[in-house]
């Protein structure tokens, strides 16, 4: 591994003399934080104190794998280091000095009873406040322990421990016991200045390309976002909608899907305070989507979605189209679709989970960039589209509310983003030859 100068001026600031107690390094991504980390966590290991304790703590059990995986690979590469340790499956051990190097998930419960001589919080931008105040404060039982916070500006400034250790440190800046050092864009930069982008990011032109940078200008990712996580910039009032109405009325064409096409059908249910929908995708090379039906509650608190009448719509839109697939989140819908199953209907399930959501979601926003789809100028559901926002944290990317006790609803935004996915799915499914034998 060959330092950078921007790097070793880091390095310098959080352990060099006097050496301070609490380090913050704001960079955009992609600037090998994480290999960064991986990398001091090791050097203090073989080079800090007897009995030294080491701990990485990583956003979830993911990137703390990226981080312990990076460190056992440098060890493996140095035919001196790898004779000097153990490698078990989630901690280096040096028996010589009883040195310990361990990553661990960002979790209280297991910060608590350690005694770090180094402790390197990874993503402190995504890490909660709990879990820094209780890796924060197992620090300082020994001469020269040090919390090292690395991490990309937080998407909710609000409640962000990373910006309040930032206003801390240029509040103070006297502060000692403090190394504060930020890469950043210049405020109110343009977000194409290429000389901006130098600014941010100390390794563009060397590890991190110009040209990654330009595919994902706006409005092929949001520019808020964009800032954030190319520019170092801390977005504290971001606007958080997904698509504008404008975009959206774009892309309409005022025509229904015809029947018997290709479709795929999504489902997003509720069971009383909120509305189901059913929305309907033509698969093809611009899938074409629209509203196969809408349940709401009216206002009536002892309203309920009628699930039969839910089925029915469904079995009636499998006998208008060709429905390859019936797509929903099994949660509270779980019956309903083995009783569509039961019909012969193929169904499958779509969790609402950040794994599944954050891919379907952007590809969707994505696909109304570049023109690959249209839909057929439905109100409700352009309604939906314009009500979801956008959440954004360390587990990825989903629709939301504007707020958790907004009365907007969403759930035809949810269904359209389901029913594209599988929609460009089945378009791009390479399609089966039958082998004929001929005699």
């Amino acid at each position: 591994m060959v330092l950078r100068e921007w790097q070793r001026e880091l390095i310098r600031g959080a352990f060099g003399e006097p050496r301070p107690r609490l380090a913050l390094w704001s960079l955009p991504r992609g600037q090998g934080k994480t290999t960064l980390a991986a990398a001091l966590g090791l050097n203090a290991l073989f080079s800090g104190e007897e009995g030294a304790r080491v701990y990485v703590v990583a956003v979830d059990e993911r990137q703390a794998r990226l981080t312990f995986d990076a460190a056992v690979r440098m060890v493996e590469l140095s035919e001196p280091l790898s004779k000097r340790v153990q490698l078990f499956k989630d901690k280096i051990v040096v028996p010589r000095t009883g040195s310990v190097f361990q990553v661990l998930s960002a979790t209280p419960a297991n910060l608590e009873g350690l005694d770090p001589s180094l402790m390197i919080l990874d993503e402190i931008g995504v890490i909660d406040r709990r879990t820094y105040e209780v890796a924060a404060l197992a620090s300082g039982k020994r001469e020269s322990s040090l919390t090292l916070c690395i991490g990309t500006p937080s998407p909710d400034a609000s409640d962000s421990v990373m910006y309040d250790l930032r206003a801390a440190a240029l509040a103070n800046p006297g502060d000692r016991s403090m190394y504060f050092r930020e890469f950043a864009a210049p405020d109110g930069c343009e977000i194409d200045d290429e000389s901006a982008w130098a600014l941010a990011n100390p390794a563009l032109g060397d590890f991190l390309h110009a040209d990654a940078m330009r595919a994902l200008l706006p409005p092929k990712i949001r520019e808020a976002t964009f800032r954030r996580a190319r520019l170092g910039q801390w977005i504290v009032s971001a606007d958080d909608v997904w698509i504008t109405p404008q975009e959206w009325a774009g892309r309409g064409t005022g025509e229904a899907i015809e029947d018997g096409a290709d479709v795929v059908l999504a489902l997003d249910g509720s069971f009383s305070q909120d509305s189901t929908g059913l929305v309907v995708c033509r698969i093809g090379d611009v899938p074409l989507l629209d509203v196969a039906g809408h349940w709401a509650n009216p206002g009536d608190p002892e309203w309920r979605v009628d699930v039969l009448a839910v089925e029915d719509a469904i079995r009636e839109a499998c006998r208008r189209w060709r429905v390859a697939e019936v797509t929903a989140d099994p949660y509270r819908w779980n019956r309903s679709l083995q009783v569509l199953a039961r019909d012969g209907i193929r169904v499958s399930e779509f969790p609402q989970s950040a794994q599944r959501m954050t891919p379907a979601t952007l590809a969707l926003r994505e696909a109304l960039t570049n023109g690959t789809v249209a839909h057929s100028g439905d109100p409700a559901l352009a309604e939906h589209v314009a009500n979801a926002r956008v959440a954004e944290d360390h587990r990825g990317t989903r629709l939301t509310k504007s707020s958790k006790k907004s009365e907007q609803r969403i759930d035809l935004a949810v269904c359209a983003v389901m029913a594209h996915a599988r929609a460009v799915h089945y378009a791009t499914k390479p399609k089966r030859t039958r082998r004929v034998a001929a005699f």
